[in-house]
């Protein structure tokens, strides 16, 4: 590896870096009311979002949407989904065992304060296509390789370590430990990121019933 390589892999992991860094900023206002600020954080959210999906494209880590085109994708999608649904739930497991709770009801009121369409703005929107580019794009694919164990395992412990620097951030290496699984074999940055929202859409899905079935259940 020449002086030339190794320095270009710095910059992409300080690119990865100011990026989480960047996308971390909006956090720090989504308990806020006033609709005029929620619309205003909404379209920044959405806006960070179209600026990620440009850079990946120039990265030459996104082939475009058109990668989503056939059936054969979402199947791969699919098992890509299968896969996080499988390691998240044994993480769960184990959790429960030792103790942890996790639950749903327990998120449920963690994020009751926030404005639902923001919620769903950044869970789903935002989320996916920020952290697949940061952690499997710019990580696995520029700052290591695709096919490189120890891109694969830095990676995920990073992703479980940025989202819950706890226990339960288990659950969220073995999420991110799946979708580089996933990256490593099919080289598509799309098919994690629809695996990702699809996995966030159901998760802020039963967020959001069970804040609407709260009142009602005693």
């Amino acid at each position: 590896m020449n002086k030339g390589s190794i320095l270009k892999r710095f910059l992409y992991f300080l690119l990865a870096f100011l990026i989480l860094i960047i996308d971390q900023v909006p956090t720090i206002y989504l308990g806020v009311k006033d609709i005029r600020l929620v619309c205003l954080l909404i379209f920044v959210l959405l806006l960070m979002s179209a600026g990620a999906l440009f850079l990946g494209k120039r990265l030459g880590l996104f082939e475009g949407f058109k990668a989503l085109s056939s059936l054969k994708a979402w199947g791969m999608i699919g098992l890509t989904y299968l896969g996080i649904y499988i390691v998240t739930r044994i993480g769960s497991m184990v959790m429960m065992m030792e103790g942890v709770s996790n639950s749903p009801n327990q998120a449920a009121i963690e994020n009751a304060h926030m404005n639902p369409f923001l919620l769903i703005t950044f869970t789903v929107i935002m989320a996916p296509i920020v952290e697949e580019l940061v952690f499997r794009g710019l990580l696995m694919g520029r700052v290591f390789n695709p096919y490189s164990i120890v891109g694969l395992i830095v990676s995920s412990l990073l992703f479980g370590l940025v989202h819950m620097p706890n226990s339960i951030g288990v659950v969220y290496a073995g999420m991110g430990l799946a979708l580089g699984i996933a990256y490593r074999k099919f080289q598509k940055l799309e098919y994690c990121i629809m695996a990702h929202i699809i996995n966030n859409s159901i998760a802020v899905s039963m967020l959001l019933l069970l804040q609407f079935l709260a009142p009602y259940i005693k």
